[in-house]
């Protein structure tokens, strides 16, 4: 210990010396403790001092007559207060054995408690709270501890001095170490169950946001971290764990934590009840309301902490409310969700109340207001978590279902663009085999079909048919009556081809005035005969043209038949040609008569 250590505690001893006959005629009523009880409290035998003067030990030695008894728990429950809380009890060993004991603060938000232990011979000094970091605290622990050690028999005075920025709650008690840790481990388990909720709560919801890309899962991972942020530093874990080195400015950090979840919920309301479709109205007050707290929030960050703190209660316990009468009225509206937001809120708006109730002294101190925001809020997430966990159903099956109906979509404009190419090909295949005037095949058509029918005839055993037509006097229909007039017979003529062809054979406009049958499975030769003759007078028939007039062709037929396997179309076309032009010598005295209908 330095020189300034052994120079304080020298001055204490004196103090203590000077004053023992003070502390004798001022001291409370004595609180025997022994082994056999593990925990006794201390506010049945306390007395308190309440100043907004600064001071020190001897100085409070001075006014013991100044010093009130403790009638019931809610004289050690002061609220928001200026200034510094003293308390003083007598402990007395009533075991002969020496034991410690720990003095135990059940209210963890408590910036400085110093405890002077004052001996007959001489004295303690001891200190705690969040405000101070770990190595300047008596136990490190969330909450203010002090182990004392007493002889057998032995008799102490405690002063306490208390300093907190927020709302002072003074309960204390005297524990055994077994009955404090076992009662610490059981403490622990519950609020790392809480606060490991929490976190899952938060992340989660972030990881949805930044899967689904829906803001009110970040609005609702915002606020949860807000939440945590406050309620880990009102519980003393905060400054154990992660921040003990802020100080005074420790405190902050709830008020900091509370506002900022105060307006991220309003953000969440608005999301998750779309009250910016169901009540415009509601939409703007909260958007309003919002602004307000952010200017609360940079209030927190500016003004004095305990006007910081009770702001705080103010902004907290407004957006509770509000957000609840929200919620009711979008239930009304029959709005989707709404009435399990109103039943998690009201829980939450109740454990908020209760809260900030009891931080305004207004409520008493028991577990319930110390612990009831964390459980109301416990169970307020959880609620809100099924919520939006049925939103997130809904939003996946959502975009499943847009996903089938886009897939839907484009295998429907996949077939149809499938259509539309297996049209435009076979329109293709259209102009590419077929003559654009009569509809029969063209040149390259015929010789396209004329393979195939070949190769079918080889493997068939089959003979293959060639038919050659060439039309008679067709000039001179061009001459009289125009190209028009022409082009309409050679469509007729067609049509005529058509209809005496077989099912099965193909028809073919060859070229000019010339036309090409092609007849597979000819079993019978003798049966051309009859197709030549029934095709020469369908062909001089008659035709009347738009004009009215009736022309009349003649027609001149060649045949070849593929007597072997290596026969080949230009061979069929050539020996057809043959016949052809021998049977056209033939009729030399043909006439044709012209003439109106």
């Amino acid at each position: 210990m330095d020189a300034h250590g052994w120079l304080k505690r020298l001055l204490l001893c004196l103090v203590v010396l000077s004053f023992s006959g003070c502390l004798q005629a001022s001291a409370a009523n004595t609180l025997s403790i022994s082994p056999e009880h593990a925990r006794y409290s201390l506010n049945d035998v306390t007395r308190y001092w309440h100043t907004e003067t600064p001071l020190t030990l001897r100085d409070v030695l001075d006014h013991t007559e100044d010093f009130q008894p403790v009638t019931s728990d809610d004289d050690l429950h002061l609220g928001y207060t200026q200034g510094d809380t003293w308390l003083t009890a007598r402990l007395h060993n009533a075991s002969p054995r020496p034991a410690t004991w720990l003095v135990t603060f059940e209210y963890p938000f408590l910036d400085v408690v110093t405890l002077y232990t004052l001996r007959a011979q001489f004295s303690e000094v001891q200190q705690s709270g969040s405000a101070l970091p770990l190595s300047a605290r008596a136990l490190a622990h969330r909450q203010a501890v002090f182990p004392v050690m007493l002889a057998g028999g032995e008799t102490v005075t405690l002063y306490s001095q208390v300093t907190a920025a927020g709302s002072k709650v003074l309960s204390y008690s005297v524990m055994t170490p077994d009955s404090f840790y076992t009662q610490n481990d059981r403490h622990n388990f519950w609020l790392a169950t809480y606060f490991g909720m929490l976190l899952a709560l938060g992340v989660y919801n972030f990881l949805l946001f930044l899967g689904l890309k829906e803001r009110v899962f970040l609005y609702y991972a915002l606020f949860s971290f807000g939440f945590t942020l406050a309620i880990l530093t009102f519980n003393g874990l905060g400054t154990l764990i992660f921040w003990s080195a802020l100080g005074e400015h420790t405190a902050r950090l709830v008020a900091i934590g509370f506002t900022f979840a105060s307006a991220m919920a309003t953000l969440f309301a608005q999301s998750f009840l779309n009250t910016w479709r169901y009540s415009p109205r509601w939409h703007r007050m909260l958007s309003g309301c919002r602004m307000i707290y952010w200017v609360a929030l940079l209030a927190a960050l500016l003004l004095p902490i305990q006007y910081a703190l009770r702001l705080m209660d103010v902004v907290g316990f407004s957006a509770s409310l509000l957000l609840l009468v929200c919620g009711i009225y979008c239930s009304w509206r029959r709005v989707p969700s709404a009435r399990l937001f109103v039943v998690a809120w009201s829980i939450f708006l109740l454990g908020a109340a209760v809260f900030a109730l009891r931080n305004m002294s207004i409520l008493p101190a028991n577990f319930v207001t110390l612990h009831g925001i964390q459980i109301g809020s416990a169970i307020e997430m959880l609620l809100l978590s099924f919520a939006l966990a049925a939103r997130f159903n809904k939003l996946k099956w959502q975009k499943e279902r847009a996903q089938a109906n886009t897939v839907a979509m484009l295998k429907k404009q996949e077939a149809a663009l499938e259509a539309k190419v297996a049209a435009r090909t076979h329109a293709l295949e259209q102009l590419a085999n077929h003559d654009m005037l009569t509809g029969l095949l063209n040149r390259h058509g015929l010789v396209r079909y004329a393979e195939a029918a070949l190769a079918r005839s080889h493997d068939q055993h089959e003979p293959l048919a060639l038919i050659m037509c060439d039309l008679d006097r067709f000039k001179p229909i061009n001459d009289q009556f125009g190209h028009e007039a022409g082009d309409f017979v050679l469509q007729q003529v067609a049509k005529r081809l058509a209809h005496v062809a077989r099912e099965g054979d193909h028809c073919a406009r060859f070229g000019g005035d010339e036309f090409i049958l092609l007849l597979e499975h000819i079993q019978d030769p003798s049966l051309l005969d009859d197709i030549c003759s029934r095709i020469t007078q369908a062909v001089s028939a008659p035709i009347k043209l738009p004009c009215g007039a009736l022309v009349q062709v003649g027609i001149s037929i060649g045949m070849s038949l593929s007597r072997d396997d290596n026969c080949t179309l230009a061979q069929l076309l050539k020996e057809a040609d043959c016949h052809m032009y021998a049977e056209k010598s033939r009729q030399t005295n043909r006439s044709y008569g012209y003439g109106s209908a």
